[in-house]
């Protein structure tokens, strides 16, 4: 027995060794990329093509697919996680004969480098073919480095999902700037995909906490008014609700469940996905008899509660470049136009959360909106700012994103919402 744990410290030793080996490896201090957010978002409304694309994809699912794919969709794409993460930069380039995807992700301080440099080389063909993948001065075969991912993923999610995906492309033909995926039919890789569940064991306590604010919102006379409500109406007697059920120390996790339930009965019920079996009824949806509105709008709805629900979900910077990069999109043909009020109700959703689950002011929050039915002490005052601002118009305006005029406004919007009363909460003591 005692020979038997030293053999696994032993082996401990020597993986923890080889994984500080490959870290040192793998870090440099120069970047390899050095591609600009800014001009790689500006062409953000070409993305819109290749989102439909994928749709007719899913709704062609039982037949053939081909798939166009440019540069420039790829790098509007890697500059929109720019945007969610500024320490990333990354670049995609389509030839003939090959196509790359570099990364760089700069570390905080430290004496080893500064930066993790990434690479990985696609080559034309028969199905998914890797040339070589490279981390930092760590050159990998592309094949086999395929092949461990793809073990990965399945040993993680205990399934063939990962094995599945790589087998449904058929082949890919590039050009020079654009490339095409040939894909098999999609029908049974999404009905497994839509099948797969990780074992999570019993129903978590953020799913139970939403199930009942779900059904409390399902029940409210409020939402089946033959008119379209303000969203303050229902918000309003759930956090009153919200209030009822916590103290100081678990407000935060109250209003999390609150917001979730939120988002799945006013913003759209696929929310629900994210964290489980929540419906009050089997197979039915519960909704509102008419979505709600903010400003009388119910489009700034959607912007403020999908907006609030992502940052429960994801990091604050994931949340903003979403909102962002969908304004961005929108200024092409067909769009709405980039809208700063659309970006403002997607700012205070995000404040709205930030507030809602930091226990310093989770508790105070429930108090003011348990008590104010107006959409005031949540949502800024919108006067003055552009909307509907197609490509050559923003340009005109705003240059591009990150431009002195175009950080000014969003300045403005900030600090709009930071007059709000829920943003002037005093941190509990």
């Amino acid at each position: 027995m005692l020979r038997f744990i030293k053999f696994l410290l032993i082996v401990l030793v020597l993986l923890i060794g080889l994984g500080v080996a490959l870290f040192i490896a793998s870090v440099e201090d120069e970047p390899l990329v050095v591609a600009t957010s800014a001009t790689q978002v500006d062409d953000a409304d070409s993305v819109k093509e290749l989102i439909e694309q994928i749709k007719q994809s899913v709704r062609d699912r039982t037949l053939d697919q081909q798939i166009p794919l440019t540069e420039n969709q790829l790098n509007s794409l890697v500059g929109f996680l720019q945007r969610a993460k500024a320490q990333f930069h990354g670049q995609a380039n389509i030839t003939p004969l090959a196509s790359s995807l570099s990364a760089s992700y700069q570390l905080p301080p430290n004496p080893i480098g500064r930066y993790v440099n990434f690479s990985a080389l696609i080559l034309p063909g028969q199905g998914l073919q890797l040339d070589e993948v490279r981390l930092g001065s760590i050159v990998l075969p592309g094949k086999q480095t395929l092949a461990t991912l793809v073990w990965l993923v399945d040993w993680w999610t205990n399934s063939t999902i990962a094995s599945q995906f790589v087998q449904q492309i058929d082949s890919i033909r590039m050009f020079q700037g654009s490339m095409v995926i040939a894909m098999r039919p999609l029908d049974a890789f999404l009905r497994n995909l839509k099948d797969l569940k990780r074992d999570t064991g019993e129903e978590s306590d953020l799913s139970l906490a939403t199930a009942y604010y779900l059904r409390f919102l399902a029940e409210l006379d409020v939402g089946q008014r033959p008119t379209a409500q303000s969203l303050a109406h229902f918000i309003q007697p759930l956090f009153a609700e919200a209030l009822s059920r916590s103290n100081q120390g678990t407000a935060a996790e109250e209003n999390e469940a609150a917001i979730m339930a939120l988002a799945t009965f006013a913003g759209h019920h696929r929310f629900a996905s994210f964290i489980g079996d929540i419906q009050p009824k089997p197979k039915r949806v519960a909704v509102p008899r008419n979505m709600p509105t903010l400003m009388h709008r119910t489009d700034l709805n959607q912007h403020f509660i999908f907006s609030a629900a992502i940052k429960v979900l994801s990091e604050q910077g994931l949340t903003a470049a979403i909102g962002e990069f969908k304004e961005l999109m929108d200024r092409g043909a067909g769009g709405s136009g980039y809208s700063f009020v659309d970006l403002a109700a997607d700012h205070a959703g995000v404040k709205f959360a930030l507030v809602a689950t930091d226990e310093k002011t989770a508790f105070a929050l429930q108090g003011l909106l348990s008590e104010n039915a107006s959409e005031s002490s949540f949502f800024p005052d919108t006067t003055g700012l552009p909307e509907n601002l197609n490509k050559s118009e923003f340009t005109k305006e705003f240059k591009q994103v990150d431009s002195p005029e175009y950080k000014r406004l969003l300045n403005e919007i900030d600090q709009r919402i930071s007059l709000l009363p829920m943003s002037r909460l005093s941190p509990a003591k």
